[in-house]
């Protein structure tokens, strides 16, 4: 298939979390929500595809002398530089992947001149990317996945990962997207743990839980994402209080994934915290459960070979991985060779690099044979419609069995969104949400989401967004979020 992208549209709209995310450095309270539209033509018909994310604060860069105003005017300056290489790329009818590719060069290069980091690079060039594939797939009449398999996409692996050569997607992927996935619950920084922990003050009266407590019960929760935050008297404490939460009402059946979002500057402060972890009795079976470790190190370090020994030698015993250090395509064959074992999937930092990210996996665990190396799939507190539910769409199409999911979780569902918007998710998607509290929202059932009905035509949402109900990039103004500016 060949396709020419005609126009491309950018839609702003704010959103509001119900809860406060702290991550990092940074803590998550309103920001701006971003939906891109392709229109390609293909066979002679104009189709329209889309993608959507969050812009949030200090991930993509988190560089200290930026604050967020400026972090969100960078990510709007990186998409449109996006739209423009994307649009050059397809300016007349062109295979998808050698365009992509060559597009999402330009906006590396552009990103590199003006020092930005390659992460947002990736990202600004994921919106045009995925909007494009949607579009595709809408215009194949098929569901991502089957797009993906048939390589209808024309993806030449061996062109980015010569190890890779001669094979295609088909060759490492299950042969059917999986159907029904485990949440793996993100427990943020200042989330209360226990209902006793959540003050009178900031209480809420919307009916969801608020504390970790609240929700393993509601959800019969079995999986969950601890961030840490390089303060030993802080974390230990904290993880304690966690496991004996999680383990009052599963026992020992549970799995975890420890991330540090970048906050060691050095990896001994790092191997400070395991070792901690393994003398405490308290942590025994916590550590056991500890499926992988993610992004410990901060990414100006985190493929420095000279500050890597600790990482060589805890993935000895378990897999530590990277994520803000996936900057590019070049990253993990690079983290593989300094001993990681694995590499998260995030739909913010490209689907086709996370499709070529589980071929380098398959490869590394002898096509398949063993299971030491492993691909994770992890949140940007991504809400409905699109940008949750084409992450699952992708996650469903490499077969993971679980996935970190927030977005639901600090946010009241799709409130952000136009009424008719909510209703038309719940019409067309009822296995994922359902009415609850007053608000339409996924739902977790047993621990799971079920998302059968993301196999639709396009990118995993049968809901195409109103873009006439969203401002544009000029008329969208940062003061209209009505937080400082830190």
């Amino acid at each position: 298939m060949r396709v020419a992208i005609k126009e491309t549209r950018l839609g702003l709209r704010n959103s509001t979390t119900r809860l406060p995310f702290r991550y990092g450095a940074a803590c998550l309270t309103r920001c701006p929500q971003a939906v891109v539209r392709t229109k390609i033509e293909v066979d002679g018909r104009l189709v329209a595809g889309y993608a959507g994310d969050c812009l949030p604060p200090s991930w993509f860069d988190k560089s200290p002398h930026k604050d967020f105003a400026q972090q969100v005017d960078d990510m709007l300056t990186v998409i449109a530089w996006a739209e423009d290489a994307f649009r050059g790329a397809f300016s007349t009818p062109t295979r998808f992947f050698p365009a992509w590719y060559d597009a999402l060069r330009h906006v590396h290069r552009r990103c590199a001149e003006r020092q930005l980091p390659p992460l947002l690079a990736s990202f600004g060039a994921s919106l045009l990317e995925r909007a494009t594939i949607d579009a595709i797939c809408r215009g194949c009449r098929a569901n991502f996945a089957t797009v993906v398999r048939a390589n209808q996409l024309g993806i030449v692996a061996g062109d980015v990962h010569p190890s890779l050569a001669g094979l295609e997607p088909r060759d490492w992927l299950p042969h059917a997207p999986t159907t029904l996935i485990y949440v793996r619950h993100t427990v943020g920084l200042s989330d209360p743990l226990t209902s006793a922990d959540v003050a009178d003050t900031e209480r809420l009266d919307d009916g969801f839980p608020q504390s970790l407590e609240a929700y393993v019960q509601r959800d019969g929760l079995r999986y969950f994402k601890v961030k840490v935050a390089n303060d030993l008297e802080h974390d230990l404490p904290r993880l304690r209080k966690i496991a004996e939460v999680v383990e009052r009402r599963r026992g020992p059946e549970y799995g975890v994934t420890l991330d540090g979002n970048e906050q060691y500057r050095r990896a001994v402060e790092f191997d400070g915290l395991v070792a901690a972890i393994r003398a405490d009795p308290a942590l025994v079976t916590f550590w056991k459960n500890v499926i992988a470790v993610e992004q410990p190190l901060e990414r100006s370090i985190a493929l420095d070979e000279a500050q890597t020994s600790g990482v060589r030698e805890l993935s000895a015993t378990k897999p530590v991985i990277i994520d803000e250090s996936d900057g590019t395509l070049a990253s993990y064959p690079r983290a593989i060779e300094l001993g990681y074992r694995g590499v998260s999937s995030k739909n913010c930092k490209g689907p086709v690099k996370s499709l070529l990210n589980a071929g380098l996996t398959w490869l590394a665990n002898d096509r398949g044979v063993r299971a030491d190396y492993l691909m994770t799939g992890e949140d940007l507190c991504a809400v409905g419609v699109v940008p949750v539910q084409s992450d699952l769409c992708l996650v469903a199409t490499l077969g993971l069995q679980h996935i970190e999911r927030n977005g639901h979780h600090y946010h009241a569902g799709l409130s952000y969104l136009p009424l008719a918007e909510q209703e038309a998710a719940l019409a067309a998607h009822p296995d994922l949400y359902a009415r609850q509290h007053g608000v339409i929202a996924p739902r977790v059932v047993d621990g799971k989401f079920e998302i059968a009905t993301l196999q639709c035509q396009g990118f995993g949402f049968a809901v195409e967004p109103d873009m006439d109900s969203m401002q544009s990039r000029d008329a969208w103004d940062f003061a209209s979020l009505g937080v400082d500016s830190y």
